[in-house]
């Protein structure tokens, strides 16, 4: 017989937008604290946008899922990301708010959170290379003249120095003419470690088809540089 895990909250950010990593398995009462301390959270910064990431959750209740709900319901928008399909059924067996999303991918973060995930600190700018072509027909660079700012869901190929590719999911959230920041939803993303000293290798950027890029879109691109945030890390990637 499985032993239960407890509930774990992890807290961290991707863009501007807070996120609460809830792993174990939320069980009634048990729940209290995690629920609590996210309700702190909440109030303390006066969070008006949230995500929650119920991702490496183990297995939920009726009394755990009211209560994760009721955490939500004070800031202005609230997503529950949930790629388990199963996880997701049990949130549709009761009344989310309107104010609470459902998302089963990043595709689904980005498209309801937009602009809220762009990063607009200038630190994460990656700088033109001036002494190549800008791609001018592309959608991205399109999409920079426009200055439409929505979070970009992405499909990273990194290029690893024994001539393999490790892949990953993640959120570009920050666009510029030069290249984008990507950060990471998902927490099966690679560790740090394992891209660490990968500085000005290859990484190919595809952009799934969604509601601003009716076609998937394949970028080639570099690592320019990594930003290692507080429990995580971005990458900067150069357009080539």
């Amino acid at each position: 017989m499985k032993h239960a895990e407890a509930a774990h909250l992890g807290l961290r950010k991707i863009g501007s937008v807070q996120v609460f990593d809830l792993t174990g398995d939320l069980h009634g009462e048990e729940m209290n604290p995690v629920t609590q301390k996210i309700d702190q959270v909440i109030q303390r910064k006066r969070l008006r946008r949230v995500i929650l990431n119920l991702q490496k959750v183990e297995s939920i209740d009726e009394i755990g899922l009211r209560k994760i709900i009721a955490c939500l319901i004070r800031p202005q928008r609230s997503l529950i990301f949930a790629p388990d399909s199963s996880c997701r059924d049990l949130f549709r067996t009761t009344h989310l708010p309107g104010s609470v999303r459902l998302c089963k991918n990043e595709e689904e973060v980005a498209d309801a959170f937009g602009s809220f995930l762009f990063v607009k600190d200038k630190v994460f700018e990656v700088p033109v290379d001036e002494t190549k072509p800008q791609l001018k027909s592309s959608g991205l660079e399109r999409r920079r003249n426009k200055r439409i700012r929505v979070a970009i869901p992405v499909r990273l190929a990194f290029k690893m120095k024994d001539g393999s590719t490790l892949g990953a999911k993640g959120i570009a959230t920050n666009v510029s003419q030069g290249g984008l920041f990507a950060e990471f939803l998902d927490l099966d993303a690679p560790e740090y470690s394992k891209l660490e000293g990968l500085e000005q290798s290859e990484v190919t950027i595809t952009v799934p088809p969604n509601e601003t890029f009716k076609e998937e879109l394949t970028v080639p691109g570099k690592i320019a540089r990594f930003e290692l945030l507080k429990k995580q890390y971005g990458i900067a990637i150069q357009f080539v």
